[in-house]
């Protein structure tokens, strides 16, 4: 009986929701770039960061919301000659299948033309050199440009990439860089985003994975997950 009642579920979901796990999952673009462990706990628990550690994240959302108000509020004088109307903080999504999905909001979106406003902490100046070929592998760089990428490969019309990067507290922008589309990056993100989907479903499972391995060396310093985590 209880195997015909799961049936009964699955069907259920498949006819409601198009999948016979029940309503849509997300993952947003922006976790993948980062530790998978952090992701799928942030996933799992809906965890929002708040406080005074995070007080450069405000900030630069704050920043952040400010340029994009003054885009859309001065666009009359932008445009010049562009007949693209613009999409400020255009919502997409990607089916990575089971009912899951990959989210994600770009900053701007021109014609063809894909825009992300990045806000830097001091730390971070360093690590941004002038060449993307000299990136160093520790380089939270090589997280943006990979969102970037994603979004480029999302949006079935977009082809040019526009990264803008600004320090943390100014409206001025520090470094301009132009991101190609990689199909092939964007495979291995996807698979990276399945990856974090597999240890949701482990955590659910009652499984804490015995070995992470984080994305880049420096995400362990403040992680809040850090005091369950054994790395």
């Amino acid at each position: 009986m209880k195997d015909i009642e799961e049936f009964g579920r699955r069907l259920e979901n498949l006819l409601k929701y198009g999948n016979i796990r029940g309503p849509k999952r997300t993952i947003s673009v922006t976790s993948v770039s980062f530790c998978p462990l952090k992701a799928a706990l942030t996933t799992r628990y809906d965890v929002r960061f708040f406080g005074e550690k995070n007080k450069e994240r405000i900030l630069g959302q704050v920043l952040h919301m400010g340029l994009l108000g003054l885009i859309k509020d001065s666009w009359s004088y932008l445009q010049g000659d562009i007949e693209a109307t613009p999409e400020i903080e255009k919502e997409v999504s990607y089916e990575l299948g089971d009912g899951w999905l990959l989210t994600g909001r770009i900053d701007l979106v021109i014609g063809e033309h894909v825009f992300e406003f990045k806000f830097l902490s001091d730390w971070s100046y360093e690590k941004i050199p002038e060449n993307l070929d000299e990136v160093d592998e520790e380089s939270v760089l090589n997280a943006y440009t990979e969102q970037l990428n994603a979004y480029l490969n999302i949006l079935p019309d977009a082809e040019f990439g526009h990264l803008w990067i600004f320090r943390h507290n100014e409206l001025i922008p520090w470094k301009k860089l132009e991101i190609k589309k990689d199909s092939k990056a964007f495979k291995g993100f996807l698979k990276r985003a399945k990856g974090i989907v597999k240890l949701i479903e482990s955590i659910e499972n009652g499984e804490l994975p015995k070995d992470p391995e984080p994305r880049f060396e420096w995400e362990c310093k403040n992680c809040i997950f850090k005091s369950i985590c054994s790395k």
